[in-house]
């Protein structure tokens, strides 16, 4: 679903945890609640490739669950990209967890540039023999500022989760940065938000705090990025 008209206000104040919901806001901004959505997106909406890919999320999200399904890959290396959006709203093979994966996969991107605060689990972004056999790269960035002077020489896609902005891992529970820290880190990476062919956002209703949390992020973040982009269209 795409809006009508991106100077429509979105009614922000109604949102809530809906599995299905990705809706395009004007300016190549697309706004979801499971992040799985992104691939479908991208897919749909590329022009130009292979892209490079900044993601910025609390979460990795690198897993690839079809690795060990050679049928399963071959059908998504085949797959149009109606098929893929297909395999995306089925929720099994590409996950919230697992969307980054079969898109270094089918070539759609081949550097993916990560700032995530995720901390507790063994296995940080993609898998390096997947990266091999793509001939793809990525880069770990510890702070925005590195992140923000990223040497990018292809076609850019952002990808924000709002996790990012929330402190706690545990489910539908708030610790949630403050509106300045918020703006500032936007502030500084509004160079390639602004350059990127598509902005992709996921609230990812439970993971970003409460619903009223996550509503309160989206509310003051996805205005932000409006402007960013209208100012520069």
């Amino acid at each position: 679903m795409i809006l009508p008209d991106s100077n429509l206000p979105l009614d922000f104040a109604a949102l809530e945890p809906n599995d299905s919901y990705h809706v395009g806001l004007g300016n190549n901004i697309w706004l979801m609640d499971s992040h799985r959505w992104a691939l479908k997106i991208w897919e749909a909406e590329q022009k130009t490739g292979p892209y490079t890919l900044v993601h910025a999320d609390y979460h990795w999200d690198g897993c690839y669950d079809i690795h060990n399904n050679p049928e399963k890959e071959t059908e998504l290396l085949a797959a149009s990209a109606e098929q893929v959006a297909e395999l995306v709203a089925e929720d099994v093979w590409i996950r919230y967890d697992s969307f980054i994966a079969p898109a270094v996969r089918r070539g759609l991107i081949q550097t993916v540039h990560f700032y995530c605060l995720q901390d507790d689990c063994g296995d940080k972004a993609l898998d390096q023999d997947l990266l091999s056999l793509c001939g793809a790269k990525q880069f770990l960035h510890a702070n925005v500022t590195s992140l923000a002077s990223a040497e990018i020489d292809a076609p850019l896609i952002f990808d924000l989760c709002l996790d990012l902005f929330n402190r706690s891992d545990y489910w539908d529970t708030g610790d949630i940065w403050s509106d300045e820290d918020i703006i500032r880190f936007l502030d500084s990476a509004r160079n390639l938000i602004v350059r990127a062919e598509l902005v992709t956002v996921s609230m990812s209703f439970g993971y970003s705090g409460t619903v009223q949390d996550t509503r309160n992020l989206s509310a003051l973040v996805v205005p932000i990025l409006l402007s960013y982009r209208s100012s520069f269209q």
